[in-house]
């Protein structure tokens, strides 16, 4: 042989051997970097929940067919100003009310609410409400109850009903309720959240 022949490759230079992480340090980082993520989600989630919306359980049957007794709804929370068919949960102890309670907004300030029980009929202004959420599986679906006929809602305050007319303590009751004053108002119901076969908007 040659000596050419017989020379052994030379290894080539500038190239490194990549180094290979430490399992130790790598199962560190990893770790670390999932906690941040959850520090970060459960902090927003905390602010949003405290600031933006809340949970309302709701309780008993006044608002049914459109909510169900033991369901839980998200409520709006931030600058929410109450318009006619909202529905809103409310935080005004009474005599009879001690938890949070959930109404449907009939009227808001300076409007003027009649209610006709011979037609099952509410009137704002004059103008008689389109109420397809109430509940018509009684025959009489809005019996003569409370004692208002016909007020005029305050600036800054709400008139509110139940959507299940016959079973609901509201406006309707000066004395259990009456017009509800805006600053009681938690906020605006957006959609049942549980549970899931009653998942819907509000």
């Amino acid at each position: 042989m040659t000596q050419r022949e017989m020379r052994q490759p030379e290894p080539r230079k500038g190239r490194r051997q990549s180094k290979q992480p430490e399992s130790g340090e790598s199962w560190q980082q990893e770790l670390f970097g999932e906690l941040k993520v959850l520090v970060v989600v459960l902090t927003a989630t905390i602010l949003i929940f405290h600031f933006l919306t809340q949970l309302i359980v709701v309780v008993g049957s006044s608002m049914y067919p459109t909510l169900y007794d033991g369901d839980l709804v998200l409520a709006w929370r931030l600058n929410y100003q109450p318009e006619t068919g909202d529905v809103v949960i409310v935080h005004k102890e009474t005599d009879v009310i001690h938890e949070n309670i959930v109404k449907r907004v009939i009227a808001t300030g300076g409007q003027t609410v009649e209610l006709d029980y011979d037609q099952n009929a509410v009137y704002v202004d004059g103008v008689r409400l389109e109420e397809g959420y109430i509940n018509l599986e009684e025959a009489d679906p809005m019996e003569v109850r409370g004692d208002v006929v016909s007020i005029d809602v305050p600036e800054g305050s709400i008139f509110v009903m139940g959507d299940n007319r016959n079973h609901s303590t509201d406006s309707r009751f000066t004395v259990e309720l009456g017009i509800v004053d805006e600053g009681y108002i938690i906020g605006k119901g957006l959609f049942v959240f549980f549970p899931f076969n009653h998942l819907k908007l509000l």
